[in-house]
């Protein structure tokens, strides 16, 4: 059986069986190994029935927490990887020696990735070619077209052709620098919507607040993006500008809550889309979605330029300097910088625009305050200079032209009120000893 019916007249690559994997991942080899959706179900199988290749391998890819849960530096003892966060399912490898974390913000992993001669292989997890030979990178675009532009003309490019991939508006790679690929009808990664909780849809809720009708949204993933999206279903003419778009984007394309969708400015732009099937039927729509690389979804000028850019992220921890903590839990490191500066940066500087930092005043079984004096230097992800706006469901700080003083008692104003007293005897310590 053919791998697919083409219409147009190209190079065609090889076939590509499990066994072939030998011949292609040798020690000393550096693969590029794509995060999120673009992941290839397939050679995920193909190195878990046959760990071996993967000795003396280096593996490199933005791997998301709670999304990518595969450790290709675990397939060998010889193995190893470099990951951009540092989530638990890698703790092991970190914990041996087999893999590296750069701590990098998401513009500067996609200018460390784009350095030429830094990878020998790739392996991709692309749609079917239409009828120019073009194969969409489908639900990843984030960092694979910096690789692209940057590997050596000898680097080896192996794709997993996948029927049960949509063809999307955005990157692709044409079948002529593909040197070999294998058909594999495939479910796409895939991640389930979160339950309901009453905390976090009273903080979407203050967040619903700052956004007008007409406003640029950037979302960071996970459950915070879905209770904020169901809270602006009643806002209109919105447009999504974001690293990760996920199901709940469903509901603001179903309530009409969109820019009107246009073949020439779709209102959605993303890097990357996670959920379920009726997503990825919905984000194939070009005049709803375009997919962009990192180097444009998180460049300060890009983001600078979109006027009313509201940034809406959420954090872990934020002390009373207003820095903000999105990447480690009581010391241990759960995740990475990721894209939270880049965009908090560029919606500073978007007219009209705001970076906004929310969480729920309270955190875990010992409802212990998300706002806390200091935080260990270890921990800061955003600094106090860039932190803009906080929220949580007790109303909203802005910091942005505050001094200590001032900043430290309007965050103290939406701690959970149970912490505040303790609150204002720490900042009358830190204040002296500043």
């Amino acid at each position: 059986m053919p791998l697919v019916s083409l219409s147009f007249d190209s190079f065609m690559p090889k076939q590509l069986s499990p066994q072939d994997l030998c011949h292609f991942l040798r020690p000393g080899a550096s693969v590029y190994w794509p995060g999120c959706a673009g992941q290839s179900p397939l050679f995920q199988q193909w190195l878990l029935e046959q760990p071996e290749v993967a000795a003396g391998v280096s593996f490199c890819g933005a791997w998301i927490p709670g999304v990518n849960r595969f450790d290709p530096s675990a397939l060998h003892p010889q193995a190893k990887a470099t990951s951009f966060f540092l989530s638990p399912e890698f703790h092991a490898s970190w914990q041996r020696g087999a893999l590296d974390y750069l701590p990098l913000h998401y513009s500067e992993i996609a200018r460390y990735l784009s350095q030429p001669g830094r990878f020998d292989i790739v392996m991709l997890h692309l749609a079917s070619p239409d009828d120019q030979g073009h194969c969409s990178l489908s639900l990843a675009a984030d960092f694979t077209p910096s690789v692209m532009q940057a590997i050596h003309s000898d680097a080896i490019v192996l794709a997993h052709m996948n029927p049960m991939l949509p063809r999307t508006r955005g990157p692709f790679v044409p079948v002529s620098r593909i040197n070999a690929w294998a058909q594999a009808a495939l479910p796409p990664l895939s991640i389930a919507p979160g339950t309901g909780n009453p905390a976090l849809s009273a903080v979407a809720k203050q967040v619903a607040q700052l956004v007008s009708d007409g406003d640029t949204l950037q979302f960071g993933l996970g459950r915070l993006q879905a209770e904020v999206m169901g809270a602006l279903t009643s806002h209109r003419h919105l447009k999504v500008h974001s690293g990760m778009v996920s199901d709940a984007l469903l509901g603001l394309i179903e309530s009409g809550s969109l820019l009107l969708s246009s073949v020439h400015s779709p209102p959605v732009c993303t890097g990357m889309a996670i959920g379920s099937a009726a997503l990825y039927q919905a984000v194939s729509d070009p005049c709803l979605v375009q997919f962009s690389p990192v180097s444009h979804t998180h460049d300060y000028a890009t983001l600078a330029g979109l006027p009313h850019l509201k940034a809406i992220n959420s954090a872990l921890e934020i002390d009373l300097l207003g820095q903000v903590n999105c990447a480690t839990l009581k010391g241990r490191q759960v995740s990475g910088i990721g894209g939270l500066v880049d965009l908090t940066r560029g919606a500073r500087a978007s007219q009209g625009g705001m970076g906004i930092v929310a969480a729920t005043a309270l955190a875990g079984r010992a409802q212990q305050s998300r706002i806390v004096p200091m935080l260990d230097p270890s921990a800061v992800s955003m600094s106090r200079s860039d932190v803009d706006t906080v929220v949580t469901e007790h109303g909203a700080a802005h910091l942005r032209h505050l001094g200590l003083d001032d900043r430290a008692l309007a965050l103290i104003a939406i701690a959970a009120p149970e912490h505040r007293e303790h609150l204002h005897q720490a900042w009358r310590t830190l204040r002296r000893n500043l």
